[in-house]
Order: structure tokens, then sequence, then C-alpha cells
């Protein structure tokens, strides 16, 4: 009966601590999500966890989500937002991976196709930071790349903290940006 239930309905009685129909939102969308989440990392057991984490988190605020808004648009921004934690957590063990996987393929210890793999997750990040202004692509290279804290980097450049923070904090809205595009355009078209 539960599952003929609205969303809005369901919102209302998981809010009320109700797991039946925290459990069929989750049944609801959790195939929704976790294509588009393993469209972006390319890993379904990555695109697993990540959605667990939605849904984890949604719980645990579940008096904050509100019945009149679409929880379809609730979830997909929870999910884009998790991936972003992730894509940023994971940038420098990316590229490290590439440097790994390049030199593994020279000396013949790997296949080609796991560096191909690899470089096709990062290969999003890469393309973001080339569209960047060179200023900003290299504070953020230094601020990830090589994990210089604001305060080296602006040492380093001759530029105060504030100019430094704010070409880190436009770097990561580029970034988000670009995810909230491809999330409009998995909405659209998947």
């Amino acid at each position: 009966m539960q599952n003929r239930l609205r969303d809005s309905e369901l919102v209302v009685m998981m809010r009320g601590g109700d797991k039946a129909a925290f459990g069929v939102l989750f049944d609801r969308y959790y195939d929704l999500l976790h294509t588009f989440a393993r469209h972006i990392v390319k890993d379904s057991s990555v695109a697993e966890d990540i959605i667990q984490n939605v849904f984890v988190k949604m719980w645990m605020r579940k008096e904050q989500v509100n019945p009149e808004l679409s929880v379809r648009n609730y979830l997909l921004v929870a999910t884009r937002n998790e991936l972003f934690d992730y894509m940023r957590l994971r940038y420098n063990m990316l590229r490290s991976d590439i440097n790994d996987a390049m030199l593994n393929v020279a000396d013949g210890d790997t296949d080609i196709y796991d560096y191909v793999d690899v470089r096709e997750r990062v290969g999003f990040i890469d393309s973001v930071m080339r569209s960047m202004p060179d200023k900003r692509r290299e504070i953020f290279a230094m601020r990830y790349d090589r994990n210089m804290t604001n305060a080296e980097i602006a040492r380093a450049l001759n530029l105060s903290i504030r100019t430094v923070e704010k070409h880190v904090d436009l770097a990561i809205k580029q970034i988000r940006k670009t995810i909230s595009v491809v999330t409009l355009f998995f909405v659209l078209f998947f």
C-alpha cells in the first residue's frame, strides 16, 4: 500500500520515523541515483557507496526534508554533492594513479586498459581545470596537487591570502557548476 503513496506522503511518514516509508523512497529512487553516480564515477561499487551515503544522510536529517519539495530533485542534488565530495577527495589519488599506471605501462607491468580506465576517471576534473584561467588553475593545483595551505600559496605567489581563498573558491564553484550541467543533462536524457 505504501508503494502507491505520493513522495510527499512518504516524506511526512518518514519524518515521523516510519522506516517502511523510507524504504519505499529508497526503492523508488535507488536505480536512478545509482545510474547517475555510476555514469560519473565509472565504478558500480563506488556508486553504491555514494548512494548509501545519500540515503543515510537523508534518514539522519529526515526532519529537514520538506514534503512540499520534489524528493527526486532533493536526492539528485544530494547525490551531486556527494559526487563532488568524492571527486575532491579522490583528486590527488587519481593523479597519482595515472602517474603509476603510466610507469607500469612503460615497464610492461600492466594492461593498457587499466591506464585508460584511470585516465577517464580523472579526465573530467582535468578538463574543467583546463578551462580555468591560468592563475586560478595554478592556485587550485598548488592547493590540491601539492597539498599547500592557502598561506603557503600566498607566500609563494606573492598574493594575499584572501586572493588565494577567492581563487580556490571560484575553482570549486566552476567544478560544481560543471557537475550541475552534467546532472541536468543526465536528468533530461536518462
